[in-house]
Protein backbone atom coordinates (compact mmCIF):
# COMPACT_ATOMS: atom_id res chain seq x y z
CA UNK A 1 0.00 0.00 0.00
CA UNK A 2 1.51 3.36 -0.99
CA UNK A 3 2.02 5.94 1.72
CA UNK A 4 1.45 9.45 0.35
CA UNK A 5 0.99 12.57 2.43
CA UNK A 6 0.24 16.09 1.24
CA UNK A 7 0.28 19.50 2.86
CA UNK A 8 -0.50 22.80 1.13
CA UNK A 9 0.16 26.28 2.43
CA UNK A 10 -0.52 29.49 0.46
CA UNK A 11 3.01 29.66 -0.88
CA UNK A 12 4.23 26.04 -0.85
CA UNK A 13 3.23 22.46 -1.41
CA UNK A 14 4.71 19.39 0.26
CA UNK A 15 4.41 15.83 -1.04
CA UNK A 16 5.78 12.80 0.82
CA UNK A 17 6.41 9.37 -0.67
CA UNK A 18 7.33 6.19 1.12
CA UNK A 19 9.77 3.71 -0.40
CA UNK A 20 8.41 1.02 -2.71
CA UNK A 21 5.29 3.00 -3.64
CA UNK A 22 4.56 4.12 -7.13
CA UNK A 23 1.89 6.71 -7.95
CA UNK A 24 1.54 7.66 -11.60
CA UNK A 25 -0.64 10.55 -12.77
CA UNK A 26 -2.76 10.08 -15.88
CA UNK A 27 -1.54 12.10 -18.85
CA UNK A 28 -3.51 15.12 -20.01
CA UNK A 29 -3.89 16.70 -23.41
CA UNK A 30 -2.58 20.09 -24.48
CA UNK A 31 0.38 21.61 -26.23
CA UNK A 32 2.96 23.30 -24.11
CA UNK A 33 3.12 27.08 -24.57
CA UNK A 34 6.91 26.69 -24.66
CA UNK A 35 8.53 28.03 -27.82
CA UNK A 36 11.28 26.09 -29.60
CA UNK A 37 13.81 27.72 -31.97
CA UNK A 38 13.36 26.64 -35.60
CA UNK A 39 15.92 27.61 -38.23
CA UNK A 40 14.69 29.02 -41.53
CA UNK A 41 17.11 29.35 -44.44
CA UNK A 42 16.76 30.05 -48.15
CA UNK A 43 19.01 31.31 -50.95
CA UNK A 44 17.34 34.04 -52.99
CA UNK A 45 18.34 37.20 -54.84
CA UNK A 46 15.44 39.55 -54.06
CA UNK A 47 16.96 42.85 -55.18
CA UNK A 48 17.71 46.10 -53.41
CA UNK A 49 15.06 47.36 -50.98
CA UNK A 50 13.54 43.93 -50.50
CA UNK A 51 14.03 41.21 -47.90
CA UNK A 52 13.00 37.59 -47.43
CA UNK A 53 10.29 36.85 -44.88
CA UNK A 54 8.57 33.77 -43.52
CA UNK A 55 4.80 33.49 -43.04
CA UNK A 56 2.83 30.47 -41.89
CA UNK A 57 -0.42 29.12 -40.52
CA UNK A 58 0.61 29.33 -36.85
CA UNK A 59 0.28 32.67 -34.97
CA UNK A 60 4.02 32.50 -34.22
CA UNK A 61 4.54 32.78 -37.99
CA UNK A 62 1.96 35.48 -38.63
CA UNK A 63 -1.11 33.32 -39.19
CA UNK A 64 -0.79 33.71 -43.01
CA UNK A 65 -1.02 37.51 -42.61
CA UNK A 66 1.85 38.83 -44.74
CA UNK A 67 1.91 42.10 -42.77
CA UNK A 68 2.94 39.99 -39.76
CA UNK A 69 5.46 37.87 -41.65
CA UNK A 70 8.85 37.58 -39.95
CA UNK A 71 11.95 39.01 -41.57
CA UNK A 72 15.06 36.92 -42.08
CA UNK A 73 18.65 38.23 -42.12
CA UNK A 74 20.76 38.61 -45.25
CA UNK A 75 24.16 36.88 -45.35
CA UNK A 76 26.75 36.50 -48.08
CA UNK A 77 25.80 34.51 -51.15
CA UNK A 78 22.19 35.75 -51.00
CA UNK A 79 21.52 33.39 -48.11
CA UNK A 80 18.70 34.52 -45.83
CA UNK A 81 18.61 32.97 -42.39
CA UNK A 82 16.95 33.31 -39.01
CA UNK A 83 15.80 31.38 -35.98
CA UNK A 84 12.14 31.78 -35.02
CA UNK A 85 10.62 30.36 -31.84
CA UNK A 86 7.52 28.30 -32.63
CA UNK A 87 5.18 26.61 -30.18
CA UNK A 88 6.27 23.12 -29.13
CA UNK A 89 4.28 20.23 -30.56
CA UNK A 90 3.22 22.20 -33.62
CA UNK A 91 2.83 20.82 -37.13
CA UNK A 92 2.90 23.95 -39.25
CA UNK A 93 2.88 25.09 -42.86
CA UNK A 94 4.84 28.07 -44.14
CA UNK A 95 6.13 29.86 -47.20
CA UNK A 96 9.10 32.09 -47.98
CA UNK A 97 8.25 35.39 -49.61
CA UNK A 98 9.83 38.60 -50.85
CA UNK A 99 8.60 41.86 -49.39
CA UNK A 100 9.65 45.47 -49.81
CA UNK A 101 11.00 46.97 -46.60
CA UNK A 102 9.84 50.43 -47.55
CA UNK A 103 7.85 51.81 -44.66
CA UNK A 104 5.01 52.86 -46.94
CA UNK A 105 4.66 49.24 -48.12
CA UNK A 106 5.14 47.38 -44.86
CA UNK A 107 1.44 47.16 -43.93
CA UNK A 108 0.23 46.59 -47.50
CA UNK A 109 -1.23 43.10 -47.90
CA UNK A 110 -0.27 43.22 -51.57
CA UNK A 111 3.40 43.59 -50.66
CA UNK A 112 4.24 39.92 -51.15
CA UNK A 113 5.87 37.80 -53.83
CA UNK A 114 6.02 34.15 -52.82
CA UNK A 115 9.32 32.42 -53.41
CA UNK A 116 8.16 28.87 -52.62
CA UNK A 117 5.05 26.80 -52.42
CA UNK A 118 3.59 25.69 -49.11
CA UNK A 119 6.18 23.84 -47.01
CA UNK A 120 5.60 21.76 -43.89
CA UNK A 121 7.58 21.25 -40.71
CA UNK A 122 7.05 19.94 -37.18
CA UNK A 123 8.27 21.04 -33.79
CA UNK A 124 8.93 18.32 -31.24
CA UNK A 125 6.32 18.20 -28.48
CA UNK A 126 6.95 18.83 -24.81
CA UNK A 127 5.41 16.53 -22.16
CA UNK A 128 1.63 16.82 -21.69
CA UNK A 129 0.31 19.20 -19.01
CA UNK A 130 -0.41 17.96 -15.48
CA UNK A 131 -4.09 18.89 -15.93
CA UNK A 132 -6.82 18.78 -18.57
CA UNK A 133 -7.90 22.04 -20.16
CA UNK A 134 -8.62 25.15 -18.10
CA UNK A 135 -9.89 25.40 -14.54
CA UNK A 136 -11.85 28.55 -13.70
CA UNK A 137 -13.15 29.90 -10.39
CA UNK A 138 -15.77 32.62 -10.57
CA UNK A 139 -17.08 34.85 -7.76
CA UNK A 140 -20.55 36.16 -8.61
CA UNK A 141 -23.78 37.42 -7.11
CA UNK A 142 -25.76 35.28 -9.55
CA UNK A 143 -27.57 32.16 -8.38
CA UNK A 144 -26.32 30.27 -11.44
CA UNK A 145 -23.48 30.89 -13.91
CA UNK A 146 -22.66 29.63 -17.39
CA UNK A 147 -19.30 29.96 -19.10
CA UNK A 148 -19.60 30.91 -22.75
CA UNK A 149 -16.28 30.34 -24.52
CA UNK A 150 -14.75 30.21 -27.97
CA UNK A 151 -14.58 26.52 -28.74
CA UNK A 152 -12.67 27.10 -31.98
CA UNK A 153 -13.40 28.46 -35.40
CA UNK A 154 -15.34 31.38 -33.94
CA UNK A 155 -18.02 29.07 -32.54
CA UNK A 156 -18.99 29.79 -28.94
CA UNK A 157 -20.29 27.10 -26.59
CA UNK A 158 -21.92 27.40 -23.18
CA UNK A 159 -21.17 25.17 -20.21
CA UNK A 160 -22.83 25.41 -16.78
CA UNK A 161 -20.53 26.08 -13.84
CA UNK A 162 -20.85 24.27 -10.51
CA UNK A 163 -21.45 26.18 -7.31
CA UNK A 164 -18.82 24.97 -4.84
CA UNK A 165 -19.41 27.35 -1.96
CA UNK A 166 -20.48 30.73 -0.71
CA UNK A 167 -18.78 33.94 -1.73
CA UNK A 168 -17.28 36.80 0.22
CA UNK A 169 -20.59 38.31 1.24
CA UNK A 170 -24.19 37.20 1.65
CA UNK A 171 -25.72 36.52 -1.73
CA UNK A 172 -22.41 35.84 -3.48
CA UNK A 173 -21.43 32.36 -4.68
CA UNK A 174 -18.23 30.72 -5.82
CA UNK A 175 -18.51 28.72 -9.04
CA UNK A 176 -16.03 26.39 -10.68
CA UNK A 177 -15.56 24.60 -13.99
CA UNK A 178 -12.69 22.36 -15.15
CA UNK A 179 -11.55 20.74 -18.37
CA UNK A 180 -12.57 23.64 -20.63
CA UNK A 181 -10.59 24.45 -23.75
CA UNK A 182 -6.99 23.37 -24.17
CA UNK A 183 -4.17 23.84 -21.70
CA UNK A 184 -1.44 26.10 -22.99
CA UNK A 185 -3.70 28.03 -25.38
CA UNK A 186 -5.61 31.30 -25.08
CA UNK A 187 -9.22 31.15 -23.90
CA UNK A 188 -11.78 33.75 -25.00
CA UNK A 189 -14.90 33.79 -22.85
CA UNK A 190 -17.68 35.63 -20.99
CA UNK A 191 -20.22 34.62 -18.34
CA UNK A 192 -24.01 34.70 -18.29
CA UNK A 193 -26.73 33.85 -15.78
CA UNK A 194 -28.95 32.61 -18.63
CA UNK A 195 -31.34 35.41 -17.78
CA UNK A 196 -29.99 37.95 -20.26
CA UNK A 197 -27.27 39.20 -17.90
CA UNK A 198 -23.66 39.07 -19.04
CA UNK A 199 -20.31 39.56 -17.36
CA UNK A 200 -17.84 41.15 -19.78
CA UNK A 201 -14.50 42.69 -18.83
CA UNK A 202 -14.38 46.38 -17.92
CA UNK A 203 -14.41 48.34 -21.15
CA UNK A 204 -16.39 45.70 -23.01
CA UNK A 205 -15.46 42.87 -25.33
CA UNK A 206 -14.61 39.37 -24.13
CA UNK A 207 -12.14 38.07 -21.57
CA UNK A 208 -8.97 36.65 -23.16
CA UNK A 209 -6.14 34.99 -21.24
CA UNK A 210 -3.56 32.25 -21.68
CA UNK A 211 -3.60 31.22 -18.02
CA UNK A 212 -4.68 27.64 -17.38
CA UNK A 213 -5.95 27.86 -13.79
CA UNK A 214 -7.38 31.18 -12.69
CA UNK A 215 -9.90 32.96 -10.49
CA UNK A 216 -12.15 35.73 -11.81
CA UNK A 217 -13.36 38.23 -9.25
CA UNK A 218 -14.85 41.69 -9.89
CA UNK A 219 -13.70 41.70 -13.51
CA UNK A 220 -10.13 40.71 -12.62
CA UNK A 221 -8.31 37.47 -13.48
CA UNK A 222 -5.90 36.13 -10.86
CA UNK A 223 -3.49 33.18 -11.01
CA UNK A 224 -3.79 32.93 -7.23
CA UNK A 225 -6.63 33.00 -4.73
CA UNK A 226 -7.34 36.75 -4.45
CA UNK A 227 -8.01 38.57 -1.19
CA UNK A 228 -11.67 39.34 -0.49
CA UNK A 229 -10.99 43.06 -0.78
CA UNK A 230 -8.63 44.20 -3.52
CA UNK A 231 -7.13 47.69 -3.44
CA UNK A 232 -7.30 49.49 -6.76
CA UNK A 233 -4.14 50.14 -8.76
CA UNK A 234 -3.00 53.71 -8.35
CA UNK A 235 -0.26 56.23 -9.14
CA UNK A 236 1.42 57.88 -6.17
CA UNK A 237 2.31 61.55 -5.93
CA UNK A 238 5.67 62.39 -7.56
CA UNK A 239 8.68 61.83 -5.31
CA UNK A 240 11.95 63.76 -5.66
CA UNK A 241 15.02 61.51 -5.87
CA UNK A 242 18.29 63.29 -5.14
CA UNK A 243 21.33 62.63 -7.28
CA UNK A 244 24.81 61.63 -6.14
CA UNK A 245 26.10 61.73 -9.72
CA UNK A 246 27.95 64.80 -11.03
CA UNK A 247 26.14 66.64 -13.84
CA UNK A 248 22.96 64.58 -13.30
CA UNK A 249 20.21 66.56 -11.62
CA UNK A 250 17.73 65.36 -9.02
CA UNK A 251 14.24 64.73 -10.43
CA UNK A 252 10.81 63.37 -9.70
CA UNK A 253 9.82 59.76 -10.11
CA UNK A 254 6.22 58.64 -10.47
CA UNK A 255 5.21 55.21 -9.17
CA UNK A 256 2.27 52.99 -10.14
CA UNK A 257 1.29 50.23 -7.72
CA UNK A 258 -0.75 47.29 -9.07
CA UNK A 259 -4.04 45.95 -7.74
CA UNK A 260 -4.08 44.32 -4.29
CA UNK A 261 -0.66 45.77 -3.41
CA UNK A 262 -2.01 46.75 0.00
CA UNK A 263 -3.39 43.28 0.77
CA UNK A 264 -0.68 41.04 -0.74
CA UNK A 265 1.92 42.02 1.84
CA UNK A 266 4.08 38.96 1.13
CA UNK A 267 4.11 39.43 -2.62
CA UNK A 268 6.98 41.09 -4.47
CA UNK A 269 6.78 42.59 -7.93
CA UNK A 270 8.87 43.11 -11.06
CA UNK A 271 9.67 46.75 -11.82
CA UNK A 272 9.38 48.63 -15.10
CA UNK A 273 11.44 51.83 -15.39
CA UNK A 274 10.18 54.32 -17.99
CA UNK A 275 12.29 57.12 -19.40
CA UNK A 276 10.53 60.49 -19.95
CA UNK A 277 8.41 59.84 -16.87
CA UNK A 278 6.32 63.00 -17.31
CA UNK A 279 4.69 61.42 -20.35
CA UNK A 280 3.80 58.06 -18.86
CA UNK A 281 0.82 58.56 -16.52
CA UNK A 282 -0.45 62.14 -16.58
CA UNK A 283 -1.65 64.24 -19.53
CA UNK A 284 -1.17 67.44 -17.53
CA UNK A 285 2.62 66.88 -17.49
CA UNK A 286 2.97 64.95 -20.76
CA UNK A 287 4.55 66.39 -23.88
CA UNK A 288 1.80 68.00 -25.97
CA UNK A 289 -0.75 67.02 -23.33
CA UNK A 290 -0.80 63.41 -24.56
CA UNK A 291 0.20 60.66 -22.13
CA UNK A 292 1.11 57.03 -22.70
CA UNK A 293 -1.73 55.86 -20.40
CA UNK A 294 0.70 53.32 -18.97
CA UNK A 295 -1.33 52.99 -15.78
CA UNK A 296 -4.59 52.32 -17.63
CA UNK A 297 -2.86 49.91 -20.01
CA UNK A 298 -1.11 47.97 -17.25
CA UNK A 299 -4.32 47.82 -15.23
CA UNK A 300 -6.22 46.36 -18.18
CA UNK A 301 -3.55 43.84 -19.22
CA UNK A 302 -3.01 42.68 -15.62
CA UNK A 303 -6.73 42.41 -14.92
CA UNK A 304 -7.24 40.26 -18.03
CA UNK A 305 -4.52 37.76 -17.17
CA UNK A 306 -2.12 38.82 -19.93
CA UNK A 307 0.54 40.72 -17.96
CA UNK A 308 2.19 40.09 -14.61
CA UNK A 309 1.37 42.36 -11.71
CA UNK A 310 4.17 44.92 -11.71
CA UNK A 311 5.35 48.23 -10.27
CA UNK A 312 5.80 50.94 -12.91
CA UNK A 313 8.24 53.81 -12.36
CA UNK A 314 8.32 56.92 -14.54
CA UNK A 315 11.62 58.80 -14.27
CA UNK A 316 11.25 62.44 -15.33
CA UNK A 317 13.58 63.89 -17.91
CA UNK A 318 15.30 67.26 -17.52
CA UNK A 319 16.44 70.09 -19.76
CA UNK A 320 19.56 67.97 -20.34
CA UNK A 321 17.49 65.14 -21.85
CA UNK A 322 19.54 64.72 -25.02
CA UNK A 323 23.01 64.39 -23.48
CA UNK A 324 21.65 62.32 -20.56
CA UNK A 325 20.08 59.83 -22.97
CA UNK A 326 23.02 59.75 -25.40
CA UNK A 327 25.82 57.17 -24.91
CA UNK A 328 29.13 58.71 -23.80
CA UNK A 329 31.13 58.05 -26.96
CA UNK A 330 28.84 60.26 -29.07
CA UNK A 331 27.93 63.94 -29.02
CA UNK A 332 25.23 66.20 -30.45
CA UNK A 333 25.51 69.93 -31.12
CA UNK A 334 28.69 70.08 -29.08
CA UNK A 335 27.21 68.26 -26.05
CA UNK A 336 28.95 65.04 -25.08
CA UNK A 337 26.68 62.14 -24.24
CA UNK A 338 26.47 61.22 -20.57
CA UNK A 339 24.13 58.24 -20.53
CA UNK A 340 26.67 56.56 -18.28
CA UNK A 341 25.94 59.22 -15.67
CA UNK A 342 22.18 58.76 -16.16
CA UNK A 343 22.65 55.00 -15.75
CA UNK A 344 24.58 55.62 -12.54
CA UNK A 345 21.75 57.79 -11.24
CA UNK A 346 19.07 55.27 -12.18
CA UNK A 347 20.90 52.25 -10.77
CA UNK A 348 22.40 53.83 -7.65
CA UNK A 349 19.86 56.52 -6.71
CA UNK A 350 16.45 55.75 -8.20
CA UNK A 351 16.55 51.99 -7.89
CA UNK A 352 17.63 51.88 -4.22
CA UNK A 353 14.77 54.26 -3.39
CA UNK A 354 12.27 52.02 -5.20
CA UNK A 355 13.67 48.84 -3.65
CA UNK A 356 13.58 50.31 -0.14
CA UNK A 357 10.15 51.92 -0.41
CA UNK A 358 8.32 49.09 -2.19
CA UNK A 359 8.25 45.29 -2.35
CA UNK A 360 10.27 44.63 -5.48
CA UNK A 361 11.91 41.77 -7.32
CA UNK A 362 15.18 43.32 -8.42
CA UNK A 363 17.05 40.63 -10.32
CA UNK A 364 17.56 41.19 -14.07
CA UNK A 365 14.70 38.96 -15.22
CA UNK A 366 12.34 41.14 -13.18
CA UNK A 367 13.83 44.53 -14.10
CA UNK A 368 12.62 46.24 -17.28
CA UNK A 369 13.40 49.55 -18.94
CA UNK A 370 11.23 51.18 -21.61
CA UNK A 371 11.81 54.32 -23.63
CA UNK A 372 10.95 56.00 -26.91
CA UNK A 373 12.98 58.15 -29.29
CA UNK A 374 16.04 59.27 -27.27
CA UNK A 375 14.53 57.26 -24.43
CA UNK A 376 14.57 54.22 -26.72
CA UNK A 377 18.25 54.82 -27.42
CA UNK A 378 19.12 54.99 -23.74
CA UNK A 379 17.01 51.90 -23.02
CA UNK A 380 19.12 50.03 -25.58
CA UNK A 381 22.25 51.36 -23.91
CA UNK A 382 21.06 50.45 -20.40
CA UNK A 383 20.15 46.92 -21.40
CA UNK A 384 23.31 46.15 -23.32
CA UNK A 385 25.87 47.88 -21.11
CA UNK A 386 24.55 47.07 -17.61
CA UNK A 387 23.55 43.73 -16.10
CA UNK A 388 20.79 45.38 -14.05
CA UNK A 389 18.19 45.05 -16.78
CA UNK A 390 17.05 41.78 -18.33
CA UNK A 391 14.24 43.12 -20.53
CA UNK A 392 14.12 46.29 -22.62
CA UNK A 393 11.73 48.04 -24.98
CA UNK A 394 13.43 50.17 -27.63
CA UNK A 395 10.57 52.15 -29.15
CA UNK A 396 11.13 54.38 -32.18
CA UNK A 397 14.80 54.74 -31.18
CA UNK A 398 16.81 57.78 -32.31
CA UNK A 399 19.68 55.58 -33.47
CA UNK A 400 20.94 58.15 -35.97
CA UNK A 401 22.21 60.44 -33.24
CA UNK A 402 24.79 57.95 -31.91
CA UNK A 403 26.71 56.38 -34.81
CA UNK A 404 29.69 55.45 -32.64
CA UNK A 405 27.56 53.57 -30.13
CA UNK A 406 25.57 51.81 -32.86
CA UNK A 407 28.86 50.66 -34.41
CA UNK A 408 29.81 49.31 -30.98
CA UNK A 409 26.53 47.39 -30.75
CA UNK A 410 26.97 46.01 -34.25
CA UNK A 411 30.32 44.48 -33.35
CA UNK A 412 29.13 43.22 -29.96
CA UNK A 413 27.79 39.88 -28.82
CA UNK A 414 24.51 38.52 -27.52
CA UNK A 415 23.46 39.74 -24.07
CA UNK A 416 21.09 37.96 -21.65
CA UNK A 417 18.21 40.20 -22.74
CA UNK A 418 14.67 40.07 -24.06
CA UNK A 419 14.37 42.92 -26.55
CA UNK A 420 11.34 44.63 -28.06
CA UNK A 421 12.11 46.87 -31.06
CA UNK A 422 9.52 48.94 -32.89
CA UNK A 423 9.01 51.80 -35.30
CA UNK A 424 5.98 53.47 -36.86
CA UNK A 425 5.58 53.33 -40.63
CA UNK A 426 5.09 57.11 -40.80
CA UNK A 427 8.27 58.14 -38.94
CA UNK A 428 10.69 58.37 -41.86
CA UNK A 429 12.35 55.71 -43.99
CA UNK A 430 15.85 56.25 -42.57
CA UNK A 431 14.61 55.73 -39.00
CA UNK A 432 12.67 52.66 -40.13
CA UNK A 433 15.75 51.26 -41.88
CA UNK A 434 17.93 51.94 -38.82
CA UNK A 435 15.56 50.03 -36.57
CA UNK A 436 15.36 47.10 -39.00
CA UNK A 437 19.17 47.08 -39.15
CA UNK A 438 19.28 46.93 -35.35
CA UNK A 439 16.87 43.98 -35.50
CA UNK A 440 19.20 42.29 -38.01
CA UNK A 441 22.14 42.94 -35.66
CA UNK A 442 20.35 41.09 -32.89
CA UNK A 443 19.56 38.19 -35.21
CA UNK A 444 23.23 38.01 -36.23
CA UNK A 445 24.22 37.82 -32.57
CA UNK A 446 22.03 34.78 -31.95
CA UNK A 447 18.81 36.32 -30.68
CA UNK A 448 15.79 34.16 -31.53
CA UNK A 449 12.72 35.91 -32.93
CA UNK A 450 9.66 35.65 -30.66
CA UNK A 451 11.60 34.52 -27.59
CA UNK A 452 14.65 36.84 -27.37
CA UNK A 453 13.68 39.65 -29.73
CA UNK A 454 10.72 40.98 -31.66
CA UNK A 455 10.24 43.78 -34.16
CA UNK A 456 6.84 45.46 -34.38
CA UNK A 457 5.81 47.97 -37.03
CA UNK A 458 3.17 50.52 -36.08
CA UNK A 459 1.06 50.79 -39.22
CA UNK A 460 0.48 54.44 -40.10
CA UNK A 461 1.88 55.57 -36.75
CA UNK A 462 4.03 58.66 -36.33
CA UNK A 463 6.75 59.64 -33.88
CA UNK A 464 4.56 60.65 -30.94
CA UNK A 465 3.04 59.68 -27.61
CA UNK A 466 -0.19 58.51 -29.23
CA UNK A 467 1.70 55.89 -31.22
CA UNK A 468 3.74 54.68 -28.24
CA UNK A 469 0.61 54.42 -26.11
CA UNK A 470 -1.01 52.30 -28.83
CA UNK A 471 1.95 49.88 -28.95
CA UNK A 472 2.43 49.67 -25.18
CA UNK A 473 0.06 46.69 -24.61
CA UNK A 474 2.17 44.60 -27.00
CA UNK A 475 5.34 45.68 -25.18
CA UNK A 476 4.08 44.83 -21.69
CA UNK A 477 2.55 41.49 -22.71
CA UNK A 478 5.82 40.47 -24.41
CA UNK A 479 8.21 41.54 -21.66
CA UNK A 480 6.06 40.56 -18.66
CA UNK A 481 3.64 37.82 -19.79
CA UNK A 482 1.28 36.57 -17.09
CA UNK A 483 2.47 32.99 -17.62
CA UNK A 484 5.85 33.93 -16.15
CA UNK A 485 4.36 34.31 -12.68
CA UNK A 486 4.35 31.07 -10.67
CA UNK A 487 0.80 29.70 -11.01
CA UNK A 488 -0.16 29.26 -7.38
CA UNK A 489 -3.73 28.13 -8.10
CA UNK A 490 -2.45 25.50 -10.54
CA UNK A 491 -0.03 24.20 -7.92
CA UNK A 492 -2.80 24.09 -5.31
CA UNK A 493 -5.27 22.26 -7.53
CA UNK A 494 -2.77 20.02 -9.30
CA UNK A 495 0.04 19.39 -6.82
CA UNK A 496 3.12 17.38 -7.78
CA UNK A 497 2.95 13.66 -7.08
CA UNK A 498 6.20 11.80 -6.56
CA UNK A 499 6.60 8.44 -8.23
CA UNK A 500 9.46 5.96 -8.31
CA UNK A 501 10.81 5.45 -11.79
CA UNK A 502 13.84 3.27 -11.01
CA UNK A 503 14.51 1.47 -7.74
CA UNK A 504 17.85 -0.30 -7.22
CA UNK A 505 18.30 -1.16 -3.51
CA UNK A 506 21.57 -3.17 -3.95
CA UNK A 507 23.23 -0.08 -5.42
CA UNK A 508 21.41 2.29 -3.06
CA UNK A 509 19.95 4.15 -6.03
CA UNK A 510 16.47 5.42 -6.77
CA UNK A 511 15.12 7.65 -9.52
CA UNK A 512 12.12 9.80 -8.55
CA UNK A 513 9.73 11.42 -11.02
CA UNK A 514 7.36 14.37 -10.59
CA UNK A 515 5.49 16.96 -12.67
CA UNK A 516 6.74 20.54 -12.37
CA UNK A 517 5.28 23.97 -13.14
CA UNK A 518 7.10 27.12 -14.26
CA UNK A 519 8.64 29.35 -11.63
CA UNK A 520 8.59 26.97 -8.67
CA UNK A 521 11.56 25.70 -6.71
CA UNK A 522 11.35 21.95 -6.08
CA UNK A 523 13.29 20.76 -3.04
CA UNK A 524 13.62 17.00 -2.58
CA UNK A 525 14.71 15.61 0.78
CA UNK A 526 14.92 12.17 2.42
CA UNK A 527 14.15 10.78 5.87
CA UNK A 528 14.04 7.41 7.62
CA UNK A 529 11.79 8.57 10.47
CA UNK A 530 9.74 11.55 9.16
CA UNK A 531 11.60 13.68 11.70
CA UNK A 532 15.07 14.37 10.36
CA UNK A 533 15.35 15.31 6.70
CA UNK A 534 18.45 15.32 4.50
CA UNK A 535 18.44 17.45 1.33
CA UNK A 536 18.72 15.52 -1.93
CA UNK A 537 18.25 18.10 -4.70
CA UNK A 538 16.93 21.57 -5.52
CA UNK A 539 15.76 22.66 -8.97
CA UNK A 540 13.82 25.60 -10.43
CA UNK A 541 11.45 24.90 -13.30
CA UNK A 542 12.00 27.06 -16.39
CA UNK A 543 9.47 25.46 -18.74
CA UNK A 544 5.70 26.13 -18.58
CA UNK A 545 5.37 22.57 -17.32
CA UNK A 546 7.58 19.49 -17.41
CA UNK A 547 8.05 15.93 -16.19
CA UNK A 548 11.24 15.87 -14.14
CA UNK A 549 13.39 13.09 -12.74
CA UNK A 550 15.98 13.27 -9.99
CA UNK A 551 18.24 10.60 -8.58
CA UNK A 552 19.04 9.80 -4.96
CA UNK A 553 22.23 7.83 -4.48
CA UNK A 554 21.91 7.92 -0.69
CA UNK A 555 18.95 5.55 -0.58
CA UNK A 556 19.32 2.52 1.70
CA UNK A 557 17.08 -0.54 1.94
CA UNK A 558 17.98 -1.18 5.57
CA UNK A 559 14.73 0.37 6.80
CA UNK A 560 11.84 2.57 5.72
CA UNK A 561 12.71 5.56 3.57
CA UNK A 562 10.56 8.60 2.87
CA UNK A 563 11.03 11.35 0.33
CA UNK A 564 9.57 14.82 0.62
CA UNK A 565 9.07 17.19 -2.31
CA UNK A 566 8.44 20.82 -1.42
CA UNK A 567 7.39 23.35 -4.07
CA UNK A 568 7.72 27.08 -3.39
CA UNK A 569 7.48 30.06 -5.78
CA UNK A 570 10.83 31.19 -7.12
CA UNK A 571 11.55 34.91 -6.58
Amino acid sequence: MPHLFRRYTPHSYVCLLAAFCCVVAQPAHGRSPARVPVQFLITADVGFGNSVFVVGDHPDLGGWDVTHALKLRFTSGNVWIGEIAVQAGTDFQFRYLKRSTGQENWCNTGNAVYLTGVLSQSVSPEPPPPYRGKTIYYSSGWSAATLVYNAGGGNFAGLPMTKIGDGRTAGESLFKISGVGEAGENLEFVFTDNNNHWDNPPGGGNYLTGLDVFWLQDGNIFSYSPPAIVSAPHVLAPHLVNSSVPNIAARNVRVYLPRAYDQNVNRRYPVVYFEDGQNVFDSSTAFGGVEWQADETATREISQGRMREAILVGIDNTAARIPEYQPPNDSYQGMQGRADGYANFLINNVRPYIDNAFRTLNDPKNTVTIGSSMGGLVSLYLGREYTTFGKIAVMSPALWISPNYIAQVNTGSKKPLRVHLDMGTAEGQSDFDNCLAMYDTHLSQGYVTNSDVEFVAGCGQQHNETAWAARLPTVLDYLLPAREDPAELALRDFPPVLSIGVLDPPNQTVMLNYPALFGFNYALSRSSNLGNWAPVSMTTETQPWAQRSTGDNGFTAAGPTFWRLQATPSP
